[in-house]
């Protein structure tokens, strides 16, 4: 009776059909190396077209995709079947055609009700005119797997493609770029209300000089194409701003602008990017809590990968206390007005460059931008935690393959002494069992997409096989079956829309800060940025998985930061669960001014040797059951052997 009970309390917890697919992956992945999935094996062989952005768009918690037509002119939907482990078309919703080349996808809540929508950008004809009228349609998701029928057109853009952005932190997405009608840099601010549907004056068309100060902002033209961001560079959890520059020499800088709440954006640092610099990327390469830059440089048929670190007060050791030189971990959304990027001095402590060159062959060469496109496609580095130990590590394209650059201390003959004084890293490219990458022929771009939920970064792989002009794309998910010793957490933050029966919409610059104890008592801290950049494609995922390395403990201190314009615009989370997935809903009542209001969701999932748990506890439950029923037939035999002998006993004393 009681192995029945425990039986059945298990598979209560643990579905027969969650054990089943478990067990069917193991058998389907056995072994510790990455996997292909062929299109038809995961259910887009019919696809004509590339895979644009990803999104969450039915809210069931799994990340869906939206493809772009092989000749631009429309994108579709295709949702992920957790059960049958395949993406499957959207069979409700018809497809979308704005009537220009759509050149851009991107992926948000734009009327602030908290449901998925999608905007697209592009031009009449990019072929011959690049850099002339950009049109913007945004299509609404009802939330039942459809699009309105409605749709709204903006006041079109010109020159470079605009980026979505909070910019007065009301937690509704706003746009920024080069307006048409007055050549100008512009705000399409959105005035959106969380329980109206008009949306018929849904963005206001405004001069960003009052938050961007013109003549500084006139000394920057936009890169075409860019790599501008939201992200946050300071350490207040408060998302700041990127612009990457052309020069007339050919050559690009950069902007920093910082956000100063409301009294907008302040210029904080220019400098010059290197002569060949590729599409920039953003991540916390070194562990450190702040966020470095990365990016390919190719010159002279010579490629290398830079990362530039970000010079910023960090976490208090044991021995200092809370000062102006470095943060406690209960405040690590603490502003560092003195950070700073050295892009004047490579190969030096705070300026890793690696050699990827010299594991090239002749004739490759690191990809920076896919020119089978209509319009302007950048390919950049793209970052992740493929093993879970803490460190992003890189996926780079080439000419001819994809490499995977695993993020590893710095050692002598990578870096200089100082660099290693300082616990930099760099990278080595990793060989054993990643081969899969490699056969992949015609590369056009790679990205980390964690395909099944299930906690681990696989890979997505674009290729041009008929190597065409358009834009198709045989899409290769690589299953990342590493077995790796390490934890992880996956955080996203919604963009707290109040009325929800799903968790919202993910928001754009959101920064997750969390402090990790490792098995030596060290502690470090780390951060990641979710939606950092939404121009060219990006390919950017709406939630941020990162690794834990290896823990004993739980995530002490975890916070999460919007750019609400108060002085309190993070939540504080403690004693965080590893191997989970947090939620974090923002939403605040008129009447309040700090995060006293937002909520957490935590999510569980088991493990994989769940299973095999529940087969040792069942054979263990059986083998203590046949124990048992043995001795108690054994005892049996012997209560019954002396009871016969107390039969035959004579009582000499009753003679």
């Amino acid at each position: 009776m009681k192995l029945t009970k425990i039986t059945w309390l298990i598979a209560s917890v643990l579905p027969t059909a969650t054990i089943a697919q478990i067990f069917k992956y193991g058998s389907r992945f056995p072994k510790n190396k990455l996997y292909n999935l062929e299109p038809d094996i995961i259910g887009l062989e019919k696809i004509d077209g590339t895979v644009a952005a990803f999104g969450d768009f039915n809210g069931d918690k799994f990340t869906d995709l939206f493809v772009l037509s092989s000749d631009q002119t429309s994108v579709l939907v295709y949702l992920w079947d957790h059960v049958g482990f395949t993406f499957k078309g959207l069979s409700k919703s018809k497809t979308i055609q704005p009537g220009f080349i759509i050149t851009n996808v991107v992926p948000g809540d734009y009327n602030y009700d908290g449901k998925l929508d999608v905007l697209l950008m592009g031009e009449q004809n990019p072929d011959r005119n690049p850099t002339s009228e950009i049109k913007m349609q945004i299509y609404f998701g009802n939330g039942n797997d459809t699009f309105d029928t409605e749709t709204i057109k903006l006041p079109s853009a010109y020159h470079a493609l605009p980026i979505v952005l909070d910019v007065n932190g009301d937690m509704k997405t706003d746009i920024l770029g080069y307006s048409l009608e007055t050549g100008e840099l512009g705000l399409w601010m959105n005035q959106a209300l969380s329980n109206s549907n008009d949306t018929s004056n849904l963005f206001n068309l405004t001069s960003a000089s009052p938050t961007f100060e013109k003549s500084l902002t006139d000394r920057c033209t936009w890169a075409n194409p860019h790599s501008n961001a939201f992200v946050d560079l300071d350490g207040d959890c408060l998302a700041d701003v990127v612009f990457v520059c052309s020069k007339s020499s050919g050559s690009k800088s950069i902007q920093i602008w910082t956000n100063r709440r409301d009294q907008g954006f302040k210029l904080s640092h220019e400098a010059d990017l290197p002569t060949g610099a590729g599409p920039l990327s953003f991540a916390d390469v070194d562990g450190d809590g702040s966020i470095d830059i990365v990016f390919p440089v190719c010159h002279n048929n010579n490629c290398s990968i830079h990362v530039v670190y970000n010079q910023q007060m960090g976490l208090c050791s044991k021995t200092q206390d809370t000062s102006t030189t470095c943060r406690s971990a209960q405040h690590l959304c603490v502003s560092d007005p003195a950070f700073t990027f050295d892009f004047s001095k490579p190969n030096t402590q705070n300026y890793i460059v690696f050699d990827i060159d010299a594991h090239l062959d002749g004739d490759e060469y690191v990809l920076t931008e896919d020119g089978n496109f209509r319009g302007q496609l950048p390919v950049p580095v793209h970052t992740g935690d493929y093993n879970l130990d803490g460190y992003p590590d890189l996926l780079v394209t080439t000419s001819q393959r994809v490499l995977l650059l695993e993020s590893i201390l710095c050692d002598t003959p990578l870096c200089t002494s100082s660099a290693q004084a300082a616990s930099r890293r760099t990278f080595a490219v990793v060989t054993t069992g990643a081969d899969v990458l490699s056969k992949i022929a015609s590369p056009t771009q790679a990205a980390f997409f964690d395909i099944d939920e299930d906690g681990s970064l696989d890979i997505l792989v674009l290729q041009n096989l008929q190597k065409s002009s358009d834009a198709k794309r045989t899409p290769n998910f690589i299953i990342n079956n590493f077995f790796n010793d390490a934890l992880f957490l996956k955080g996203l933050v919604s963009n707290g829309v109040v009325d929800l029966e799903a968790y919202g919409v993910s928001y754009p610059g959101a920064s997750l800060k969390f402090t990790v104890l490792d098995t030596a008592g060290v502690k470090r801290s780390h951060q990641t940025t979710q939606l950092a950049q939404s121009g060219y494609l990006s390919l950017q995922t709406p939630y941020c998985l990162f690794g834990l390395g290896r823990t004993n403990n739980y995530v002490e201190e975890m916070f999460a930061g919007v750019s609400r314009h108060q002085e309190k615009n993070y939540f504080f989370y403690e004693g965080v669960i590893p191997n989970s997935q947090l939620v974090f809903l923002p939403y605040q009542p008129d009447n309040v001014e700090d995060s006293s209001s937002w909520k957490v969701e935590l999510y569980i999932k088991p493990a994989d040797y769940v299973p095999w748990v529940l087969v040792v506890l069942i054979g263990a439950s059986i083998l203590l059951a046949i124990v048992v029923v043995v001795l108690r037939t054994l005892e049996k035999k012997e209560d019954e052997m002396e009871r016969r002998k107390a039969l035959h006993i004579i009582n000499f004393d009753a003679l």
